[in-house]
């Protein structure tokens, strides 16, 4: 929130288990090194971390990089990489694409087991984005215009939709590399190794 008057959210998730959110008004997040040394204290089990670089979350962004963390930088005006689950509708961009997936988590008929905490902040916001279907393209509308239309930024539901985000835990990608580097040389022995 860079000391503004918007809500710097943490969201943790594991697996389809949503943690209680942790909110830090504006004016205790003033700057880049202060918003990434609460990101670490919150940060359990070398978990990635999702952040949105666009504006103010450039800077914690860099910070987490030069701290060694595991930190994934999203721009969600960016072009979107999948589809719904039907394959047959696309994004008009990563936004469009993270809100929908959420979206798909939440339909009861898609039986997920998604949980997210009890929480009317982000209940509202995950009901505040409009869309629109323009041919076969989904395009939720921007962060500006939700603002503008309902005085205030869905800090919580961002929160949410970037931890929804799936990325492997660096340390586990290295390990296998690592097996799989042994067994190439033949130090590593697969079936012996189940035995």
């Amino acid at each position: 929130a860079r000391g503004g008057k918007d809500n710097t959210v943490l969201s943790a998730r594991h697996g389809n288990w949503y943690d209680e959110l942790i909110t830090y008004p504006g004016s205790a997040t003033p700057n880049g090194p202060q918003t990434a040394g609460l990101v670490i204290a919150a940060t359990r089990d070398n978990a990635p971390i999702h952040i949105d670089v666009i504006g103010v979350g450039s800077s914690p962004y860099d910070f987490l990089r030069e701290a060694n963390q595991q930190v994934i930088g999203v721009n969600v005006a960016e072009g979107a990489t999948g589809t719904d689950k039907s394959g047959r509708l696309r994004f008009f961009n990563l936004r469009s694409q993270l809100w929908w997936q959420m979206r798909e988590a939440l339909d009861p008929s898609s039986n997920t087991g998604i949980a997210l905490p009890n929480d009317p902040r982000l209940l509202a916001d995950l009901t505040a984005p409009k869309w629109c279907l323009r041919g076969s393209i989904v395009q939720v509308e921007s962060r500006d215009e939700i603002v503008k239309r309902i005085g205030r930024s869905p800090d919580f539901a961002s929160a949410v939709i970037l931890a929804q985000m799936d990325a492997p835990k660096l340390v586990e990608v290295k390990r296998a590399m690592e097996l799989t580097r042994k067994e190439v040389r033949g130090e590593y022995d697969t079936y012996g190794a189940m035995r």
